[in-house]
């Protein structure tokens, strides 16, 4: 294995090269740099044949909120909306440097992502094509206007496959906003599987906080074996 790192100003980017031909390239957002959890949940679960980045040190809740909304779970949320303006960075010079680095380009692309991450990853499909596949684990399904905006607008993206979860105890969060989580993701699993999308829904054992790496790889896992 070979792991090359890369900055884009505050943003820390990883590659993973696990195969030297050509093969699918999973982005991977994450709050921590935690690629050497996600290739160990990798082993577990027996997923293997792809190349992985990890994307870190995002502006989290700033960056990869679609659009501006208030106070939703703690006085300290800051939902910025920013994400207009970090997507181009991510298509436009992320992913062009990590791919140089490759010796043929990838098979297929897929944008995974947990929490804010997953909605993240959902909302790009709406935005660009550079993606066939998108992963979304305990993703912040809830976010205000989300499901109404992805009923109101078209995918950018030719998907060959989505994958969403959540927590079965997510949905019983003392915040009335939250607590919609899983019905809303079951909704846009739905949605996407009438649009023509092979779209996985996925109820995994526990709160929203239980083995992040596992429920990311999980999806990695359903997507590399239904391509």
């Amino acid at each position: 294995m070979e792991i090359k790192e890369l900055h884009f100003a505050h943003r820390r980017v990883c590659l993973y090269r696990l195969v030297d031909s050509e093969a699918p390239l999973v982005y991977s957002i994450d709050y921590h740099e935690n690629g050497q959890l996600l290739l160990e949940a990798c082993r577990q679960v027996g997923c293997s044949g792809f190349n992985l980045v990890t994307i870190s040190g995002l502006r989290w809740n700033q960056e990869l909120s679609p659009w501006p909304v208030g106070t939703v779970v703690s006085k300290d949320d800051n939902f910025a909306g920013e994400a207009p303006q970090w997507l181009p960075v991510l298509t436009g010079e992320v992913v062009p440097q990590v791919e140089r680095l490759l010796p043929s380009p990838p098979q297929w692309r897929c944008l995974a992502g947990y929490s804010l991450g997953g909605l993240f990853a959902v909302w790009t499909a709406f935005q660009t094509n550079l993606f066939t596949r998108i992963l979304s684990a305990s993703g912040s399904m809830w976010y205000p206007g989300w499901l109404e905006y992805a009923r109101e607008h078209q995918l950018a993206a030719d998907l060959s496959g989505a994958y969403l979860s959540v927590g079965e105890q997510e949905s019983t969060a003392r915040n009335a906003v939250l607590q919609t989580v899983g019905e809303r993701t079951r909704a846009m699993a739905a949605l996407l599987n009438e649009r023509g999308v092979p779209a996985k829904f996925e109820l995994n054992p526990g709160n929203h906080f239980k083995n992040p790496p596992l429920r990311v790889v999980k999806g990695i896992n359903w997507l590399l074996h239904n391509d």
